[in-house]
């Protein structure tokens, strides 16, 4: 079972959203997670195949990227204590239309399908961690949108380093 200290960050997170787990439910939940340190360049998610994992990014800097007419375009960095990948993949067992890989050496915490359906069916409070996932997902998708479209090129670029 991982140690308490690597799921501070998500704790964090899911308090945010006022989730708290009972001492039972965290202890389920450290007996399903690994951990896993991943050097720089590890693809965790590849365009065009299903997602068969989620990961939360504990510590390090990750890409999300898609190649499009043989251009590949950077979506988004993420650099802080968040979940990459998403809930709503893995579980629908849908193609991804992007790829995440890690841009220095990333620890992670990770769940696969079979591990995160079961924390679904035995802890109620993660349908709530999910919608909270998705929430925070909508969220940088909507700010995605609006940048495109109200500041230019170097504006976003410049917001892009700041957050």
């Amino acid at each position: 079972m991982l140690l308490r200290q690597y799921f501070e960050q998500v704790c964090a997170f899911a308090r945010r959203y006022n989730i708290h787990f009972t001492p039972d439910e965290f202890d389920m939940i450290r007996t399903h997670t690994k951990r896993e340190v991943l050097p720089a360049h590890t693809v965790l998610m590849d365009q065009g195949k299903k997602v068969d994992k989620l990961y939360f990014l504990n510590r390090g800097i990750a890409r999300l990227y898609r190649v499009h007419n043989g251009v590949d375009h950077t979506l988004g960095i993420v650099s802080s204590h968040y979940f990459l990948s998403t809930p709503l993949y893995l579980q629908s067992g849908e193609i991804s239309t992007c790829s995440l890989e890690s841009l220095r050496e990333i620890d992670v915490l990770i769940w696969d399908k079979e591990s995160a359906l079961y924390l679904k069916k035995h802890i109620p409070k993660m349908e709530t961690m999910d919608l909270a996932v998705m929430d925070t997902l909508l969220k940088w998708l909507q700010d995605i949108q609006i940048n495109s479209i109200c500041m230019t090129a170097e504006e976003r670029y410049i917001h892009l380093m700041e957050t």
